[in-house]
């Protein structure tokens, strides 16, 4: 062996321990986490403990986590890159944030009841003037002031006018609708509610108990702070005012 070729073999040595060093690298990587991803889900298994979460929940959270972190971290990434702070990962596993869909589901319920409530608190601030004022009525129509006649009208007319806004006014990315069920929607939205109204007033009695002016007074009070509370909550932006 010359002297020319006696410093090229630790050089070729330490060049494939390196390789062999490079290629096992993976395989430890896929089957155990690095010591930062590790005492994360640490942290993550401690602050799950201290939550109301079943055992089974919480192992399935867990396990899956886990799983994406061994795939990931091969890459670089870290579970605080893809989760943010085990506080943040703890909240979004405790209240998930709901889908477009479900979102706009739960939009159309909050906007039903502030509708709702605005034309229950406008029927009871017409009824409760007119029983100040001792204004007279038809025998046939008392009905119609009923409480009970009141919160039906109100709920299903509550219904019908979100409904129209969404038709009217779509929201950001929703697809438009056309102008003949605009148009079909108002139309059938208006016959529903003079049907029920018409309905409700026909029940007289104890189940659909009148009211005096002072009494329905007070509610439309308390219903009018009620929706400034409901509006600032939900930040409701689709109601008639």
């Amino acid at each position: 062996m010359s002297e020319s070729e006696t410093p090229k073999q630790p050089r070729n040595a330490a060049a494939g321990a390196k390789q062999i060093k490079a290629a096992e690298r993976p395989i430890r990587e896929a089957t155990e986490l690095t010591k930062r991803n590790e005492e994360y889900m640490r942290q993550m298994r401690k602050s799950l403990n201290a939550t109301d979460l079943s055992g089974e929940k919480k192992k399935a959270v867990l396990d899956e986590m886990t799983t994406t972190l061994l795939a990931e971290q091969g890459r670089g990434t870290t579970a605080r890159q893809l989760y943010g702070t085990v506080q943040e990962r703890t909240e979004e596993i405790l209240h998930p944030k709901k889908t477009p869909v479900e979102q706009q589901k739960a939009n159309y319920w909050i906007s039903s009841l502030d509708n709702g409530l605005m034309l229950f608190m406008i029927f009871c601030l017409m009824y409760g003037i007119m029983g100040l004022i001792g204004a007279d009525t038809d025998k046939n129509s008392q009905g119609a002031m009923g409480l009970t006649a009141i919160i039906l009208t109100s709920a299903v007319g509550g219904l019908g006018v979100t409904k129209l806004f969404q038709y009217l006014a779509p929201t950001k990315g929703q697809p438009k609708v056309s102008l003949w069920k605009k148009i079909g929607w108002s139309v059938l939205a208006v016959v529903a509610w003079m049907f029920v109204f018409t309905t409700v007033s026909l029940v007289k009695g104890p189940w659909n108990p009148i009211l005096s002016g002072v009494a329905y007074l007070i509610i439309a009070v308390v219903v009018f702070f009620l929706r400034m509370w409901l509006k600032r909550r939900y930040n409701i932006t689709t109601s008639m005012f």
